[in-house]
C-alpha cells in the first residue's frame, strides 16, 4: 500500500436523520432519505482509506445500521458493546448525548484496527498528570453567575462528555494511533441584551460572560486531558506515530471572548510547545491556499467582525511522518501540499440539491500519507 487517505468529518446530527428517516411524515421521511443519499455519494467521493466520523450515530446498533447504508464499502471498528460507558459518552437523549465518535476502514485495503481501552487512556493520562486527572475526571474552576454578580466556583471538575476514541491501526503491518475527538462546544443559549458591539456589551451581561468563560475553560481541560495522553505516549515512544482529527470546535487564533479575556486559542495548547520540538504536532493544513482553510460557515453573533469562514476540523501529526531529523522517521510521510479540506468534493455534491439535502454544515478535512522510499524507511523495515 503505497499511500492512505485519512478523512475527519462531522456528519451534523446523524442521529437525529436516523430518526427522520424513520419518522410517519411521508415528507419528513422524503426529505431525510435525500440527505441519506447526499451522504451517501459524499463518503464514496471522498474515497478516504480511514474515515472519521464525529456527531455520528448513539451506539453500535444505530451506527452499524447507518454506516452500511451510507458507507457500504467500510468496515465500522467498535468495541462490541453497547454500553455508553465503553465509549466514554455521556448521556443518550440529549443532543449532544447523541454525537458519537467513529472511525470506518475501507475495505480491501491493508489497513486493520481497533480501539484503545478507556482504562488504557485513563491510566496514561493520571500518570502524566501526577495524579491531577484520575478516573477520567479532573479538577477545574471556573466563574459563576451569582444574583447580580459573577462570582468564581472553584472546587467544580469536569470530564470529557465525548469521550475521544482512539483508533490503534496497522498500514501494512506499521503501527501508529489517531486520535479522534470531538471536543466541547463554545456555544450559549443565553440571549445577551444589546448589541454585542455596544462599549459597555461585556458589562452589561455579566451572566453571558460567565456562561462563556466556563465554557471556554471545560474545552480547554479537555484538549490538556489529550495531551497529557500524547506526552505520556512519547514519554515512553520519542518516535510514536500519532495523529490527532475532529472537530475541535474551535481554530488558530483569538476570537473576541479570547482577546478580552483568557488570550490563549486552543490549538496551540493541543499542538504543544515548540521548545520540545519533538513532541510538537504539525497541521495538516499548514501549506494549503489560507483561502480555503475552513470548514465551516458561521456568523457569530457574539463577534460581528469575525471572519464566518471558521476552521473547526483538524488533523495534526507527529515528528515521525515529517523528515525532522530528529527522530525516527515512520513508514509513511505527510505527502507535501496532502492536507486539504474538500470544498471541491462538498460543492460537486451539494450543489445539485436543495437545502433540505444538503449532507452537513462542516465540510471534510483530509490528509494523504504516502509510503516512503526505502532509503527513508526505518532500518529493517521491507515496507510493501
Amino acid at each position: 500500500m503505497d499511500h492512505f487517505k485519512l478523512t475527519s468529518w462531522n456528519i451534523e446530527h446523524a442521529d437525529k436523520l436516523i430518526d427522520d428517516l424513520e419518522a410517519e411524515n411521508e415528507d419528513d421521511r422524503r426529505k431525510a432519505e435525500a440527505r441519506r443519499d447526499a451522504i451517501r455519494d459524499e463518503i464514496a467521493a471522498l474515497e478516504a482509506d480511514i474515515l472519521l466520523v464525529s456527531e455520528g450515530p448513539n451506539g453500535e446498533a444505530r451506527a452499524s445500521r447507518f454506516f452500511a447504508d451510507v458507507a457500504p464499502d467500510y468496515d465500522l471498528v467498535v468495541r462490541g458493546s453497547e454500553d455508553r460507558r465503553d465509549y466514554g459518552m455521556r448521556g443518550t437523549d440529549a443532543t449532544t448525548g447523541r454525537q458519537w465518535i467513529w472511525f470506518l476502514i475501507r475495505n480491501g485495503t491493508a489497513i486493520e484496527g481497533s480501539l484503545l481501552h478507556l482504562d488504557r487512556w485513563q491510566d496514561l493520562t493520571e500518570a502524566n498528570s501526577g495524579g491531577e486527572h484520575a478516573n477520567g475526571r479532573w479538577d477545574v474552576s471556573f466563574p459563576k453567575f451569582v444574583t447580580d454578580h459573577v462570582a468564581f466556583d472553584i472546587d467544580r471538575n469536569h470530564s470529557h462528555w465525548r469521550h475521544p476514541q482512539v483508533l490503534l491501526a496497522s498500514v501494512n503491518g506499521e503501527r501508529l494511533e489517531i486520535i479522534g475527538a470531538h471536543l466541547k462546544s463554545k456555544f450559549t443559549r443565553l440571549r445577551p441584551r444589546g448589541d454585542p458591539t455596544d462599549e459597555d456589551f461585556f458589562s452589561q451581561n455579566p451572566r453571558l460572560v460567565a456562561d462563556l468563560i466556563k465554557a471556554r475553560t471545560k474545552i480547554t481541560t479537555e484538549c490538556a486531558d489529550i495531551r497529557h495522553y500524547i506526552d505520556h505516549r512519547f514519554n515512553t515512544d520519542a518516535n510514536a506515530a500519532m495523529i490527532v482529527a475532529g472537530d475541535l470546535n474551535d481554530g488558530p487564533g483569538k476570537e473576541r471572548i479570547e482577546r478580552r479575556f483568557l488570550y490563549h486559542d486552543l490549538l496551540s495548547t493541543l499542538q504543544g510547545e515548540v521548545f520540545f520540538a519533538r513532541r510538537f504536532l504539525n497541521h495538516a493544513l499548514f501549506d494549503a491556499p489560507e483561502g480555503e482553510r475552513w470548514s465551516v460557515f458561521f456568523h457569530d453573533r457574539l463577534d460581528p467582525g469575525r471572519d464566518p469562514k471558521i476552521l473547526l476540523d483538524h488533523i495534526l501529526f507527529s515528528q515521525s511522518f515529517t523528515n525532522n531529523p530528529q527522530v525516527e522517521n515512520f513508514a509513511y510521510k505527510a505527502r507535501t501540499g496532502g492536507g486539504l479540506v474538500e470544498h471541491e468534493v462538498h460543492h460537486a455534491i451539494t450543489g445539485t440539491r436543495p437545502k433540505y439535502a444538503m449532507t452537513s454544515d462542516h465540510k471534510p478535512v483530509s490528509m494523504h500519507f504516502d509510503l516512503r522510499d526505502a532509503a527513508e524507511r526505518p532500518a529493517g523495515d521491507a515496507g510493501g
